[in-house]
């Protein structure tokens, strides 16, 4: 075996182990993404939603003020944002409306 094809098979390694950890991390991120999403109804307070997204690993959240009340998007870097869950709360900061997209 030469030089250059034991290159290779480290080379053509190297970016299969990479492929298949993103993908790996990829599908974490979205997990986690959809199932804290899931876990938030009608009526909840924000104080329980925001203890609630402290737990992910992987992801994160920002808050807004809208005219309705506020507004917070959960996501990952890790898939880019893709995947999100959008929680909307009325002005008393309890849950309306939690969605995944």
């Amino acid at each position: 075996m030469t030089t250059k094809n034991k290159y290779l098979i480290f080379f053509t390694s190297l970016v299969i182990i990479v492929a298949v950890t993103s993908a790996v991390f990829w599908e974490f991120a979205r997990q986690e993404v959809y199932y804290l999403c899931g876990n938030f109804s009608s009526g909840e307070k924000k104080s329980g939603v925001i203890r609630q997204l402290n737990t992910a690993n992987l992801s994160e959240y920002s808050q807004s003020v809208t005219e309705s009340g506020s507004k917070i998007t959960f996501s990952s870097k890790l898939n880019f944002h893709i995947y999100q869950c959008t929680i909307e709360l009325d002005k008393n900061n309890k849950v309306v409306s939690a969605t995944y997209t």
